[in-house]
């Protein structure tokens, strides 16, 4: 009897084993679910973003600048931002190099800047924009 009694006070306090198998497999849906909308945001910011600069062409004006012309998209017009710029020689060494501000109000913009150079340049590029 006492081995009865003993097993009700078992069953009547054992602790359960925690979720169903139904709530488990509930749970890992909904991780799984969250992890991939995380996954897509972090991948659709990544893909479209907020400022791009794309060079239009340039000019080696003489053997101590370049006119670089450039198009400035960005998608937060309410903020300004600065690109920088820079020369290249034949051999692939920066020549020259200048921040170029860029003023908000327009989503679109098109400049050139005329970068100095410590040698002649062959070629002119936007090495990065940031948004100030």
């Amino acid at each position: 009897m006492a081995s009865e009694e003993q097993d009700e006070v078992v069953a009547r306090y054992a602790r359960s084993s925690g979720l169903s198998g139904r709530g488990r497999v509930a749970l890992g849906v909904a991780g799984v679910l969250a992890l991939t909308g995380v996954v897509s945001y972090i991948g659709l910011r990544q893909a479209t973003p907020t400022l791009t600069a794309t060079v239009l062409g340039y000019q080696v004006s003489s053997d101590h600048s370049v006119d670089v012309r450039f198009q400035v998209d960005n998608r937060h017009s309410d903020r300004g931002a600065t690109c920088t710029v820079r020369a290249r020689s034949s051999n692939g060494d920066e020549v020259g190099r200048l921040e170029v501000p860029v003023a908000a109000g327009r989503p679109s913009r098109e400049l050139t800047a005329t970068v100095k150079t410590s040698s002649r340049a062959i070629t002119g590029e936007v090495v990065e924009c940031r948004l100030t």
